[in-house]
């Protein structure tokens, strides 16, 4: 069951994109430089730059270690992934959890995303 729900997330992700690259045919799309707070419990529908404060919802602090503080959708490709209080003040950096996304990058201020160059 575990597996599937993963899967359905990463169709969600890549549906989204789909949808976002239809509707700007012929523009450059930009990566999102500035958190955006989401209020909908469903890490499947997260945007780009998004982020779930897991304290916000008991069920999602709940099934996660204590160390994680967030939930970002990566800027890139909007794969959700795991964040720690260090990543979120900018301590450390943030690297896509998706398989095909080299996206990096930190949290400046609580609020701004900085694309950081792959090595």
């Amino acid at each position: 069951m575990e597996r599937r729900n993963k899967t359905r997330k990463t169709v969600a992700a890549s549906g989204r994109i789909a949808e976002r690259a239809a509707a700007n045919a012929g523009r450059v799309e930009q990566t999102p430089t500035e958190l955006h707070l989401c209020s909908r419990p469903s890490l499947s529908d997260l945007a780009p730059g998004e982020i779930v404060f897991l304290d916000d919802f008991t069920h999602l602090r709940e099934a996660f270690a204590p160390i994680f503080v967030a939930v970002l959708a990566c800027p890139a490709c909007g794969a959700p992934g795991l964040i720690t209080a260090g990543q979120y003040v900018g301590g450390t950096p943030i690297v896509c959890p998706s398989r095909s996304c080299s996206g990096q990058y930190r949290i400046v201020g609580e609020a701004q995303i900085i694309s950081l160059l792959a090595n």
